[in-house]
C-alpha cells in the first residue's frame, strides 16, 4: 500500500504526473521518502495506458525491478514524452501545466525556463535556415 495517494490525471501524459510528483515531493522535503515507496506511489497512481507502456517497456516485469531501476524507467518515459510533445508542438509556444493545488518548485519553474529558451533558441535557427535556404 501506498505511503500517500497522487493520481494520474487521465489524458494527462505521464511527464505531467511525473512533474505534479516531484513538485509535491519538493514542497514537502522534511519527510523522507524511501525511493521504493514513492515508486510504489507512482505504480498505484498511474492510468492503466501509463501501467501498460511501463510494463512493454520492461517486457511484464515492471513489479520485479528494483526501486533504482524503475525509477530510472520513469524518468526515461516522462523525458521520451515530454520530447515527443514538444518536438510535435514546435511552432507552438508550449505553457506549463496548470498547478492548482501545490505551488511549483523553483527548480521545476527554472527547468521550464530552459526549456522554454531552447525551444525558443531552434525556432530561431529553423527560420534562419530556411531564409537562407529560399535565397
Amino acid at each position: 500500500m501506498a505511503i500517500f495517494y497522487l493520481h494520474q490525471f487521465e489524458h494527462k501524459p505521464f511527464w505531467q504526473y511525473l512533474s505534479r510528483l516531484n513538485d509535491y515531493h519538493a514542497q514537502y522535503m522534511h519527510f523522507m521518502y524511501e525511493k521504493w515507496k514513492i515508486c510504489n506511489v507512482v505504480v498505484e497512481g498511474i492510468t492503466h495506458e501509463a501501467r501498460a507502456t511501463l510494463e512493454s517497456m520492461c517486457y511484464g516485469g515492471l513489479c520485479s525491478l528494483n526501486d533504482d531501476d524503475m525509477w530510472d524507467l520513469f524518468e526515461y518515459l516522462a523525458s521520451y514524452q515530454l520530447k515527443c510533445e514538444c518536438a510535435s508542438d514546435f511552432f507552438v509556444f508550449p505553457s506549463p501545466p496548470p498547478y492548482v493545488l501545490h505551488a511549483p518548485s523553483p527548480f521545476v519553474d527554472q527547468f521550464r525556463m530552459d526549456v522554454i529558451t531552447i525551444l525558443l533558441i531552434l525556432t530561431m535557427y529553423v527560420l534562419i535556415v530556411n531564409l537562407l535556404t529560399m535565397m
